[in-house]
């Protein structure tokens, strides 16, 4: 039947994708909670929005500058239930500045004890994870989101 198809029709194509363009990171990380697959497990790669750490966790900045330039920053990562906050750094110094509201490439590592009380509310606040990039607020069905700017060692 296909062979018939495609001789009455030529080659049979997929429709093409369009990119979804989101008005900001906090539209974008919405839609990824509620529509995206996001279990969390090791190595998986997730959205997350950056927060400012001084309303969540008392920093003195919003995104803590390392000394060797990385960035300390409290993420909500996508989740069905609407995220769960971490402490992540980001891959390298090079790389993009961030602020709360940017939309980054979250790389899960593994689960550890945390002191902070804001991180023990949820057990998946645990989770060890990295910046990879910053991602733009536009997500391509069958490919994922756009990358802003990575992180490059």
């Amino acid at each position: 039947m296909a062979n018939f198809l495609k001789s009455l029709f030529g080659v049979l194509k997929q429709p093409a994708t369009r990119p979804l363009y989101f008005k900001d990171g906090a539209a974008a990380f919405e839609y990824a909670c509620q529509f995206l697959h996001a279990e969390l497990q090791e190595s998986v790669v997730l959205p997350a929005l950056v927060q400012d750490a001084r309303d969540l966790l008392g920093a003195e900045e919003p995104i803590v500058r390392m000394k060797d330039g990385s960035q300390m920053l409290a993420l909500r990562v996508c989740s069905k239930d609407g995220g769960f906050l971490v402490l992540a750094g980001t891959l390298s110094a090079v790389g993009p500045s961030l602020k709360p509201g940017d939309l980054v490439a979250w790389q899960a590592g593994k689960p550890i004890t945390r002191e902070s009380p804001e991180l023990q509310k949820d057990p998946r606040s645990g989770w060890v994870g990295i910046a990879l990039a910053q991602l733009k607020p536009e997500y391509i069905v069958g490919r994922g989101w756009a990358i802003q700017e990575p992180f490059r060692q």
